[in-house]
């Protein structure tokens, strides 16, 4: 497995979940939009600094950028998506969802 093209198309898969662009990416975890480019496109390997700012900036394991996308649908690896979705979202839209939920879940 070549996990050098398993990571760079994940960290391109989990911005383009979260609906940004390439800069505004590139600005939260302190590169240009250049070097995500690169990334994104197998030219060049993030260093383990850089996937450490991902994971701290999107709030994810390391381990969710070193698996097949979506490879699992256990019930952790699920609330795993979801919180990557969450952690993108501001306070307003977070209380929308929270009121989805609180339905779905029947809590008050």
């Amino acid at each position: 497995m070549d996990f050098q093209k398993l990571i760079t198309s994940n960290i391109r898969k989990l911005r383009t979940k979260l609906g940004i662009t390439q800069e505004e990416f590139a600005e939260k975890v302190g590169l240009s939009s250049k070097a995500i480019s690169n990334i994104e496109r197998n030219k060049y390997m993030p260093s383990a600094a850089t996937i450490n700012k991902i994971c701290e900036e999107f709030d994810i394991t390391p381990d969710m950028l070193c698996l097949p996308a979506d490879s699992s649908n256990t019930k952790s690896d699920v609330i795993r998506r979801i919180l990557i979705y969450l952690n993108s979202l501001d306070t307003k839209q977070l209380k929308h969802i929270e009121k989805i939920v609180s339905t779905f879940t029947n809590v008050k």
